[in-house]
């Protein structure tokens, strides 16, 4: 099993490296040295002719033998299991042989259903918990931390600069009838808040023409939304 943690422009800023140790880092060819003087973990030089977060997932995916790929965001926030306790949903955090133990069992899980793709809660939302069903089968899944059988069906559409976990998950539920979610996990990146990575190009417009796609290709699936000010939020519908 392969954990690959796809980082730029983030040498001695990474986080989730230092909790995963069993980890991978793959960063631009010209940033390999940077971030090897900074990490314990084995570092990756991606080509620099590799340009963007979706193609560098691709070239993670086709330049390793290993048929479990675990995708993991570089900024981890938080991170750990909920539990249901006199009806109030309590969130403990895993260590990172936990983890570990858990990537192995959804793959197994997937494997058994015959899928090819599973991911945990990466959203802050309580909405997204649910304590009596831990396994959810028809939602959406994000590549903070996402696991893929990497038997070559599914790569990302290099066509999404941003949002090209929802599509690949679309993808998946269009052809499987559903994606396996696990929500009893929840992994938790800082995103924006810190420099580098795809924030440099994540900007508005990109947004907003990753959803213009979505729409185009999952009609009856997406809603474009506002919530919280933005209009650059879609609504998932199953």
């Amino acid at each position: 099993m392969l954990i690959a943690i796809p980082s730029k422009g983030r040498a001695g800023k990474t986080k989730t490296d230092r909790f995963l140790g069993q980890s991978t880092l793959y960063v631009p060819e010209s940033e390999a040295e940077d971030y090897r003087r900074h990490s314990k973990v084995e570092v990756v030089a991606v080509p620099n002719s590799v340009k963007g977060i979706t193609a560098t997932r691709n070239w993670i995916l086709e330049n390793t033998d290993q048929r479990y790929v675990v995708m993991v965001d570089d900024d981890l926030h938080r991170q750990g299991y909920t539990k249901l306790y006199s009806e109030k949903v309590k969130e403990r955090p895993m260590t990172e042989q936990a983890w570990c133990f858990e990537f192995a069992r959804l793959f197994a899980i997937t494997e058994d259903l015959g899928w090819k793709i599973w991911g945990v809660k990466t959203e802050g939302s309580p909405r997204s918990v649910y304590p009596y069903k831990p396994l959810n089968f028809r939602s959406y899944i994000t590549a903070s931390c996402m696991g893929l059988v990497n038997d070559g069906e599914f790569l990302f559409d290099e066509q999404f600069k941003v949002k090209e976990d929802y599509e690949i998950g679309l993808r998946h539920v269009e052809k499987y009838g559903g994606v396996l979610c696990a929500r009893y996990l929840f992994w938790q990146n800082t995103h924006w808040h810190d420099e580098g990575g795809c924030k440099e190009y994540r900007t508005q417009k990109v947004e907003a023409e990753a959803i213009r796609l979505l729409v185009e290709r999952y009609p009856n699936r997406i809603k474009q939304i506002t919530r919280g000010g933005s209009g650059y939020s879609i609504e998932l519908h199953f």
